[in-house]
């Protein structure tokens, strides 16, 4: 599909100079040019639509790898959400954990000095201890007339030491379970 004229086409006007011979002369070269100009501004426009494709691919590319990767990072992020969220939770049960076992021990430790006392104070009122001591008394009789005393204060020394002794044994005990 060739758009030119052969040469043999063209009317033969040789060695005319007249002003119609150059007239159409110029008009032929200017449809020539024309034709010319015609078909490089297509093969131009189909170049910039070529190259614009290509750009249109890469900029869609761009567009789903850029797509992908706030896909990923959005991912990323809700795992990390849900990690944090899943330790935070352990870290609730064990600290519920821990607490339920300090609120016991507070406990254990707030009774177990009453409950000391309580146990001397008993121990030491028993009528037997009274009758001991007094019978240990009664074979010195300047004593004797001190009696209730000395029985008082035998009573608050052997107290005092049993008290210590089970408050020592106990908070040891009690030191090493809260260690283990």
């Amino acid at each position: 599909m060739n758009k030119s004229t052969p040469l043999s086409d063209l009317p033969s006007m040789k060695k005319q100079n007249n002003p119609a011979y150059e007239e159409k002369e110029n008009q032929i070269v200017s449809e020539i040019l024309n034709e010319i100009d015609n078909s490089q501004e297509n093969r131009n426009v189909n170049m910039e639509v070529s190259e614009q494709a290509p750009n249109v691919d890469e900029n869609a590319l761009m567009q789903q790898k850029l797509l992908e990767e706030q896909q990923a990072t959005m991912q990323a992020q809700m795992q990390e959400q849900a990690q944090a969220l899943s330790n935070k939770r352990m870290e609730d049960s064990l600290n519920s954990t821990i607490s339920q076992d300090n609120i016991v021990n507070n406990l254990i430790e707030m009774v177990r000095q009453p409950a000391i006392v309580a146990v001397v104070v008993a121990l030491v009122s028993l009528p037997q201890i009274d009758t001991m001591i007094r019978n240990l008394i009664s074979g010195r009789e300047r004593l004797l007339q001190y009696a209730t005393i000395i029985v008082l204060l035998v009573k608050a020394a052997i107290g005092g030491t049993v008290f210590f002794g089970l408050n020592r044994s106990l908070g040891s005990s009690s030191e090493q379970s809260l260690q283990i």
